[in-house]
């Protein structure tokens, strides 16, 4: 007997989901290239936290543009974290900073994605093809306009 699809039941297409996650680990690869890495116990992982806080200082959000309106939805109804003892909860983000608040729900999208949080119900029709969507447009704003060479360590790397 064939092994059921992992895909039948998530609440996102294909193709998004695809695209995201693909962008989102090129992004991490690119980071740990660029300066953006930290040293998790021995190994290389990407400094979430150090990009938030200068993508502050150098992200351009046009008023009333996409990806204000992706900034706006990442921070007003981020993606809930999963517990043990309570299933899944909100979780307050570490940062007051706006941008950072984005950044860091859109890292929670992608953890969603990876480990199976997006096979539930959703709370409300088309939320989760939402925060995939605005995760995915805030990520590829970041990769663009960063300063450094994160974009060239995403294209040639």
């Amino acid at each position: 007997m064939p092994l059921k699809d992992p895909f039948e039941h998530l609440a996102v297409s294909l193709d998004l989901v695809t695209r995201f996650v693909s962008v989102f680990a090129r992004c991490e690869y690119a980071m740990k290239e660029t300066g953006y890495r930290r040293d998790d116990h021995g190994i290389a992982a990407p400094a979430w936290r150090k990009l938030q806080a200068d993508a502050r200082g150098w992200l351009t959000v046009d008023e009333g543009g996409e990806l204000q309106g992706a900034i706006e939805f990442l921070r007003s109804k981020p993606p809930k974290i999963e517990t043990f003892a309570a299933g899944w909860q909100p979780e307050p983000f570490k940062q007051a900073d706006p941008i950072a608040q984005a950044i860091e729900s859109a890292t929670r999208v992608r953890h969603n994605l990876f480990h199976g949080g997006k096979h539930h119900c959703e709370e409300e029709a088309g939320r989760d093809e939402r925060l995939v969507s605005a995760a995915l447009t805030l990520l590829l704003a970041v990769i663009e306009q960063c300063p450094g060479d994160l974009r060239g360590a995403y294209e040639n790397g």
